[in-house]
Parts: C-alpha cells; structure tokens; sequence
C-alpha cells in the first residue's frame, strides 16, 4: 500500500480521481474534499495537508487535516494544533484492507505532525467505533462528543419536528419585518463579523479567524451559502455555512444581536435559514456541527436541540504530541478566556 502526500505549497496530483472518491464515498463530506483543502490553504493561519492511500493506483483511504495556529509570536507557537473534520475515509475492497489504510495513514500523520502541532483532534461526523482499536493503538483517547442532524425532507416535516418555542420566535420575527437573505456585498459580511466579535470576546471567549476568512468564503459562493439577518436595513444576525455537492450544509459560524427589540430573534433565524434552504433545495441534511461534551452542562446545546434534530454522539479522538507545550498553551487558554 502507498501512501502519498501533498502539502499547501504543491499540487495535487490526480485531483479527479481523489474529487469522486470522496463525492461517492457514503460519508463524504466538505472538510475532507479538495474544494476545502483548495478554500483554507488561502486563509492566514491555516495549512492543510492531503494523505492518499492507493492500492494499484486506486484510492482506497483519504485525511485532509489542517495545521492551525492564532495570533503571532509565542501565541501563535502555543496554540499549534491539527484538526481533522469527518475523516479519515476509508473504502478499500474488504475490511482488512479500510483497516490497513487506516493505520498507514495515521503513521504518516503522525510523522508529518512532529514538530509542527502541539495537539490533534479527529472531529467525527459519522460512527468510527468500529476503527476505535486502530486508533487507540496509535495513540488516539476517544472523548464523548455530541452533535446534532437535521434530515431535510419534506417542510411539512421539518417544521413539524421543530419546538413550539423556536417556531413561534421565528413567527415574531419575521412578523416584525426581519429578514433573511444571502449576503449580497463584503460590507454585511464585514457587519456579521463584528457581531460574531463581541460574542467571541463576551461569551464563546475562543479565537475567531480573522476577517479574511469570512471573506474569502463569501468570494467562493460554490463551497459556502452566506446568509445575513436584517431588521429595518441592519445587519443583526447571520450564518456561515460550507455546503458539499447539494448533499449536507453545515453551521460553522453563527451569531445575532437578540436584544435589539422584544419579539426578535435573530440569532433564531439564522439557524432556520440554512434548513429551510435545505429543504428547498433538496439537501439530506443540515449538520449543527457539534453540540458540547455529553456530561457537561452547554446552554448552545439546549439552543441547537430544538431545531429538531438527531442527536449523535459520534466523538472525538485525540492525541497529545507535545506534553509540556500543551499544559502551557492550556493554561495559557484560561487566562485569555479570564480576561476577554
């Protein structure tokens, strides 16, 4: 079995091949697609890297993971990690096979990531119980984690499985004149933004990529719908979400302004928009992409459930590469959190 890399700073060598594996892969998602590797490789402070595992030339296993880093100088050495959303996918022609490839392609992430991240996290959004051996043996602890799936199918459907709460907030919203619509220039993107910063700094008090992300997104509307909030010609709310081949679209920002007016919720609308859009437009479902640690007490999850969705409890497996760096950098976390 080969196993091939490619980093940010050189192509990618049989780009189609690599493209239909993971679109006709059962768990193919955005973050484990070219189109992202060729998105985020742009964006400051992030550097993804593509393992391939290939029998004969054919694709049995594929990782993308992305090396991150914020703020500069010491900060920016402290928080080095890697992170890999829904992978790695595996498709050999038997079990033995998908579990070989599995393993090679853990060795050889772990191989490059020496000296590059301090931590790795597998951010899993399908069951990889199944590899939890393959995984331990590598060093991976898996850590219980939950998320949140919304099947789009019919709106009759959907709507129907939704709290009562969130569907009369919504109803008062859009009562009061609030509306919803994809962001139609950089300056409502730039307007979302602030709003995501002030809820960064007094609430969520983790990092938040710099402006350039979101607007590298809005700059790509074939990877990303965008859309904005808006009451009486104000930007007061909006979403962030990566879509994959009309299949699933993702939260991965989201933020309003929901004491502007009583009766308003825009924060409530954001979170409805990609839903409603994916049920137009004929999506599987919309995936909340994480909703906290099970035993812990996470008022977001409480939000996120009521929007009708499966709860899953697919986790997460995670390996510390550098002890001392890592208490460091953790400790170093609770103080910017103590002082935002």
């Amino acid at each position: 079995m080969e196993i091939e890399l490619y980093t940010y700073d050189n192509q990618l060598a049989n780009r189609e091949q690599l493209e239909v594996f993971v679109a006709r892969h059962p768990q193919g998602n955005f973050f484990q697609s070219p189109k992202f590797f060729d998105f985020i490789k742009n964006v400051k402070g992030y550097r993804p890297f593509q393992l391939i595992a290939k029998i004969e030339g054919k694709v049995v296993g594929s990782l993308l993971g992305v090396l991150q880093s914020n703020g500069g100088n010491v900060k920016s050495w402290l928080s080095r990690r890697l992170i890999v959303w829904g992978g790695p996918l595996l498709r050999g022609a038997n079990e033995n096979e998908g579990e070989l490839a599995l393993q090679k392609l853990l060795q050889a992430m772990k191989q490059y990531a020496r000296g590059k991240a301090i931590f790795t996290e597998f951010r899993n959004f399908f069951d990889m119980k199944a590899h939890k051996s393959s995984f331990e043996a590598a060093g991976f602890e898996f850590r219980p984690h939950l998320n949140f799936l919304v099947k789009t199918e019919a709106e009759a459907t959907v709507r129907k499985r939704l709290s009562n709460s969130k569907m009369r907030q919504i109803k008062s919203s859009l009562k009061l004149g609030a509306t919803v619509e994809e962001a139609a220039s950089e300056k409502e993107v730039i307007a979302f933004y602030e709003i995501l910063e002030v809820l960064y700094q007094e609430k969520v008090k983790k990092p938040l990529p710099n402006i350039e992300f979101f607007l590298n997104f809005y700059r790509t509307p074939a990877i990303c719908k965008f859309f904005v909030v808006k009451y009486q010609g104000e930007v007061v709310g909006g979403i962030l979400c990566p879509i994959f081949e009309n299949k699933v679209i993702y939260e991965w920002y989201v933020g309003g302004k929901d004491r502007v007016v009583k009766g308003l919720h825009p924060s409530v609308l954001a979170t409805w928009a990609p839903i409603e859009y994916a049920v137009q437009n004929g999506y599987d479902h919309f995936d909340f992409m994480g909703a906290g640690k099970p035993n812990e007490h996470y008022g977001v999850r409480e939000f996120k459930a009521r929007f009708g969705g499966e709860e899953v409890g697919f986790g997460r497996f995670y390996m510390i590469l550098d002890k001392s760096l890592y208490q460091i950098g953790q400790w170093g976390l609770k103080v910017y959190q103590k002082i935002m």
